[in-house]
C-alpha cells in the first residue's frame, strides 16, 4: 500500500468537545431535575393515599353508626307500637271498668230506694247495701289502678316517642357525615389522565 491510500487521523474539533460537554451536563442537570420532580410526585401520591385511606376508615365508621342507630331506631319503633298496643288494651279495660263501676252505682242506687221504702227489711237490705258498697269500692278501686296504668303507659309511650325522634336525628346527622365523607372521597380519588 501507498502513503496515499492511508487516511490520515482527523483531529476532533474543540468545539464539539465543548458541545458534547455542555450536552452531557444538561442531561445531568434535566435528569436530576425529573428525579426530584418524581420524588416530590410520589410523595404526592403516598400523602393522598394515606388521606384517602384515612377517610375510607372515617366512612366504614360512620356507616357503623348509622346502622347502629337505624337499628335502635327499628326497636324503639318497635317498643312504642308494643306500648301503643298495651295503651289501647288498658283503655278498653278502663271503659270496660267504668261501663261495671256505672252499672254497680245504678245497681246501688236501686238498692238504696229500695231500703227507704222498705225499712221492714232494714236487715236484709243494709246486708245487701253492703255488699254492693264492698263491690263498688273493689270496682271504683280496680278503675283507680286501671287509670294509673293506663297514665303510665301514655308517659311511655311519650318518652318512646321523644327517643324516636332522638334516633331520627342521629340517623339524619350520621347520614349526612357519611355522605360527606364520601363526597371527600371522591375529591381524593385521583383524576383519570386524558
Amino acid at each position: 500500500m501507498s502513503d496515499a491510500a492511508v487516511p490520515t487521523p482527523q483531529k476532533k474539533s474543540p468545539v464539539a468537545a465543548i458541545v458534547i460537554g455542555l450536552l452531557a451536563i444538561a442531561v445531568v442537570a434535566v435528569a436530576a431535575t425529573l428525579g426530584n420532580k418524581v420524588r416530590n410526585l410520589n410523595g404526592r401520591v403516598s400523602n393522598t393515599e394515606a388521606q384517602l385511606a384515612q377517610s375510607q376508615a372515617q366512612a366504614a365508621q360512620l356507616q357503623t353508626q348509622l346502622d347502629a342507630a337505624k337499628t335502635g331506631s327499628i326497636k324503639l319503633q318497635a317498643d312504642l307500637d308494643k306500648a301503643k298496643a298495651e295503651c289501647t288494651k288498658l283503655m278498653a279495660q278502663c271503659g270496660e271498668s267504668m261501663d261495671k263501676s256505672t252499672k254497680l252505682q245504678l245497681e246501688l242506687n236501686t238498692t238504696k230506694a229500695e231500703c227507704a221504702t222498705l225499712m221492714t227489711k232494714c236487715d236484709e237490705s243494709m246486708a245487701g247495701s253492703v255488699q254492693l258498697q264492698a263491690e263498688l269500692k273493689k270496682a271504683k278501686a280496680e278503675c283507680a289502678k286501671m287509670k294509673t296504668q293506663c297514665d303510665m303507659s301514655m308517659a311511655d309511650c311519650g318518652k318512646l316517642e321523644a327517643q324516636l325522634k332522638d334516633s331520627t336525628a342521629q340517623v339524619t346527622d350520621l347520614q349526612a357525615k357519611l355522605d360527606k365523607a364520601q363526597a371527600d372521597i371522591a375529591k381524593l380519588q385521583p383524576k383519570p389522565k386524558k
